[in-house]
């Protein structure tokens, strides 16, 4: 097979890789064709096996490009939260489970609290499926000390349980509420949904007008919605998206998109989380972007 076809074969993975490490679409682009570069103008031995390369190569790219985004994450003005994609599946019913569930805006903001080589040992060994074997050759470290990395992250996430993902029917009753607080500034439905302490934050860059703080608790977020987004967006276009494996809804008029708004949820299905992205460069390549979705964490972005 001709370089170019073997790495093409490999994009969708390196990409599906990239972008739940850096939880950045354009950053994830550039990790992948920093690879595809490094792979075209390889010189040296025949290498046996191209996908741990190609993988190794990019998770180190990605490593790289974690140190800093740390460094201007730290002067960000307000809350920060992942690009967002539109997302569309090739996999059955129980496989789209699966996968929304390490897409969700929830999933990839509890990675950014590992540290890099713990979010790159838990993806590449629970999402890929890749054996310790050459994680230990990825992160230049021995098996067991990998092994250490992916139980710590796991041990974090199960405790944190952000990679529960309610039934469909549950996603489109919160939409109809969150939609009818929108519209008549009635919060009634969407607090018996939401968990008493339930967060709200909302990413701007400082680009726009938006909330900086996150608001905690039940009685907060009904007040913010009905004082403030219901006088904002109640006479707006509320389009529901599937929005990184979940329900959420675009905020738009005739011009322009003004937010996206995305979930989490608990095991019994109440609201943990509200994800409203204001930032304006985040919101054109979420317009522009979608991301279809397959099996062993595999994105394609179209």
């Amino acid at each position: 097979m001709h370089q170019t076809e073997v790495f093409q074969t490999a994009r969708p993975q390196l990409m599906g890789l990239a972008y739940r490490l850096l939880g950045s679409v354009s950053d994830a682009q550039d990790a992948v064709q920093d690879t595809y570069i490094k792979w075209i103008s390889h010189a040296g031995p025949e290498i046996e096996t191209p996908a741990a390369w190609l993988s190794r190569v990019c998770t180190n790219r990605c490593l790289d490009q974690l140190k800093s985004a740390h460094n201007k994450r730290v002067d960000y003005v307000g809350q920060w939260i992942p690009e967002q994609i539109q997302t569309e599946f090739e996999a059955s019913p129980e496989e789209q489970l699966e996968i929304a569930s390490s897409l969700s805006t929830a999933f990839l903001l509890l990675l950014e609290r590992l540290t890099p080589k713990e979010r790159a040992a838990y993806l590449l060994h629970d999402i890929f499926a890749m054996p310790f074997d050459e994680i230990a050759e990825t992160l230049e470290l021995e098996p067991a000390n990998c092994r250490k990395l992916a139980a710590r992250a796991r041990q974090f996430i199960v405790q944190n349980n952000v990679r529960h993902i309610p039934d469909k029917q549950r996603q489109h009753d919160l939409l109809q509420a969150f939609q009818g607080a929108l519209k008549s500034g009635d919060t009634t439905e969407l607090g018996s949904m939401l968990r008493a302490d339930a967060d709200l934050r909302a990413d701007s860059g400082g680009k726009v007008v938006a909330v900086r703080e996150m608001l905690t608790g039940r009685s907060s977020i009904c007040a913010f919605v009905s004082d403030v987004l219901s006088g904002a967006w109640s006479s707006m276009r509320v389009s529901p998206r599937m929005i990184n494996g979940m329900l959420g809804v675009l905020i738009e008029d005739s011009e322009q998109v003004h937010a996206a708004i995305s979930f989490a949820y608990d095991r019994k299905g109440h609201i943990t989380h509200i994800y409203i992205m204001r930032h304006p460069d985040k919101l054109a390549r979420l317009s522009c972007t979608t991301g279809v979705a397959s099996g062993r964490g595999s994105l394609t972005l179209t």
